[in-house]
């Protein structure tokens, strides 16, 4: 009798520490709309005994583009097509990304960034991609906003056009002149030459380099090395933040 009673208190106690008060639940992507995989295809020229950042994956960037109060969502993939879902309320989201104009043409794309890029209220999309290696192809695109919800790719006339190593970037105002700088963030492919002296870190290199982009009205002027920003074939250029 007494261990059916030690049993039953065992029983009680426990029941009674369950805690339903979860901070996060799990949405199906039948109920979110998002369906979203950034689903990588090995083969014997392309893996990750050919490249290192094989599995360092996509981006994600958030922002509300149709300034309905709602965020809206932005995948970027590196084999797949480019993902663009306009919030509808209630957690639900409409994949938006063919009519809005953002698949993109780049083999490979690595980062994304929201930022309101032109001043004008609309937050543009900024993707970064890896060119000039196992076959990868394109260049970093940057869609303005159209204000309907479709974007247009302008990267050329930005001066952002960048055919690199690319993982990333991020939008800042180091000069505070109230528009939006870039720092870019490249990695490196790492070789023999990429093992040695510290000093090939100031022997800047166009493809691995990090940039600091200054936002000239308009036109973005690399001005990296008088910023004494590294850029050799040593980076490994991982992650970026911005803080004072």
């Amino acid at each position: 009798m007494n261990k059916l009673w030690c049993l039953l208190l065992v029983f009680f106690v426990l029941n009674s520490c369950k805690n339903d008060d979860r901070l996060f639940d799990l949405l199906p992507a039948k109920k979110s709309g998002i369906s979203f995989e950034n689903t990588l295809t090995e083969n014997d020229e392309l893996n990750i005994l050919d490249y290192l950042y094989f599995y360092n994956g996509g981006g994600v960037s958030m922002g509300d583009i149709n300034n309905d109060g709602l965020p809206d969502l932005f995948f970027s993939a590196n084999q797949e097509t480019n993902k663009l879902y306009l919030n509808k309320g209630d957690l639900q989201f409409e994949d938006i990304t063919q009519t809005a104009g953002v698949m993109g043409n780049s083999t490979w794309n690595t980062g994304a960034v929201m930022g309101d890029i032109n001043g004008d209220g609309w937050l543009d999309i900024y993707v970064i991609a890896v060119v000039g290696i196992n076959g990868f192809v394109g260049h970093n695109e940057l869609f303005i906003n159209n204000q309907d919800n479709t974007f247009t790719e302008m990267s050329g006339e930005y001066g952002l056009d960048f055919q690199s190593y690319g993982t990333t970037a991020v939008f800042l105002d180091f000069d505070l002149d109230g528009d939006l700088d870039i720092y870019l963030l490249n990695h490196a492919v790492h070789t023999q030459e990429s093992f040695g002296r510290a000093q090939i870190r100031e022997e800047r290199n166009e493809k691995t380099g990090d940039r600091l982009l200054r936002n000239d009205d308009g036109y973005f002027t690399d001005i990296s090395e008088i910023a004494g920003i590294y850029g050799g074939i040593n980076g490994y250029g991982l992650g970026v933040s911005v803080a004072d």
